[in-house]
């Protein structure tokens, strides 16, 4: 069973910004009115709902997940979720002792994959892309750190993407934090020229944004400076989902 509208992203290592990507990215298919899902299936280091300060809003984690014999009725799952500015997230607790099975992540792709036009996936370093056929065969977005390590880890971590059978991705470059200004950050021009693929951004740090989720008050916005970036990347999903559709139903 292949979905066509699943999104998932990826990357090297953590503390780049994928979160954050995703849910912009999430935010914006929305926007365009889309009825779109947003999972945080990074289970070593997620809390999407606190990036996003829903960390008190009710609704179900993915540690509350229950998929008897691995089916949940999309609907009835899309209900249950966190509604974040038209979009359902579904977080995950890292620090609780249960995790779910990699049938269950399955399931609740499926799921809500049949009740929503988007499913974005933040699936943090890909643990869990080797074992879920639906994730392996829709759109895949990584994110590269743009620096000299980031370039080397993104190469790598391509090459895996490719060994788990995996679509081509579609590369956005992220600007590394912390960098001293005029260093150690490379350009898209040099960041393809590296990888031999062409790559969106920057997506540039934003001290506004930064500044709203340490004070919980979560992503109200795409930054003007990860604007464009951001809209090129929502065209690219929107056009690769109707190019898979139309292939279906051909």
């Amino acid at each position: 069973m292949a979905l066509h509208n699943i999104v998932t992203l990826t990357s090297s290592h953590s503390g780049m910004g994928l979160s954050t990507t995703a849910a912009m990215l999430a935010w914006m298919l929305a926007q365009r009115g889309h009825r779109c899902a947003l999972i945080d299936a990074d289970f070593a280091s997620g809390c999407l709902d606190l990036l996003l300060g829903m960390e008190r809003e009710p609704g179900l984690r993915f540690n509350q997940v229950d998929a008897p014999l691995g089916n949940i009725e999309g609907a009835a799952l899309n209900d249950e979720l966190i509604d974040w500015e038209g979009v359902r997230v579904l977080p995950c607790n890292p620090w609780l002792d249960r995790q779910p099975e990699w049938w269950e992540i399955q399931a609740v792709i499926r799921a809500l994959g049949q009740a929503n036009d988007v499913v974005v996936v933040d699936a943090g370093q890909g643990a869990l892309v080797e074992s879920l056929p639906d994730v392996q065969q829709g759109m895949h977005i990584m994110g590269v750190e743009l620096s000299v390590v980031g370039l080397a880890r993104a190469r790598t971590h391509r090459a895996a993407l490719a060994a788990w059978h995996c679509s081509e991705p579609r590369l956005i470059g992220i600007a590394p934090r912390g960098a001293p200004r005029g260093r150690g950050e490379v350009s898209i021009a040099e960041a393809e020229a590296y990888l031999a693929c062409e790559m969106l951004g920057p997506l540039k740090p934003n001290t506004s944004l930064c500044g709203d989720v340490l004070e919980g008050l979560g992503i109200r916005t795409v930054p003007k400076n990860c604007r464009k970036a951001m809209t090129l990347l929502a065209d690219a999903v929107e056009h690769t989902i109707c190019q898979s559709k139309e292939g279906d139903d051909a």
